[in-house]
């Protein structure tokens, strides 16, 4: 689930981002009207260690999990000389929402849920609802 296709390969680093606009895209439905998977086109705020923060965009489907909302705290991995090439760090993702389990124990069933159902969350207040 790279953004345009493009995985931003093994030199990439990670940084924390911000959703800041959703475009919601096809979604497909079972016989009971059930959303089965839905598709995104997301932009995102990221905010890098050691350069300027930049938007970029990431085109995504998921089954089963959350849709992402605006002004959600994720985390991608790009590439520094083609911030075009970025993906969700979902690894990086799941440790924040676990960080968040610690906090507050009560979310361990939600997280878990999350993490067991469809597809991985692309952030993490998605995983604390």
């Amino acid at each position: 689930m790279f953004g345009f296709g493009r995985k931003p390969g093994a030199k990439a680093v990670s940084a924390r981002g911000e959703i800041a606009h959703v475009d919601f895209g096809l979604q497909s439905v079972d016989q009971q009207g059930h959303t089965r998977s839905a598709s995104y086109t997301v932009r995102v705020q990221v905010f890098p260690d050691d350069a300027a923060p930049f938007l970029a965009s990431i085109k995504v489907k998921l089954r089963g999990t959350a849709g992402p909302m605006i002004g959600e705290e994720t985390w991608v991995r790009y590439q520094p000389n083609d911030k075009e090439r970025i993906d969700f760090d979902r690894d990086r993702i799941k440790l924040r929402a676990y960080d968040r389990v610690r906090a507050n124990p009560a979310l361990q069933r939600v997280v878990d849920t999350l993490y067991t159902h469809g597809d991985p969350p692309i952030s993490v207040i998605a995983t604390a609802r």
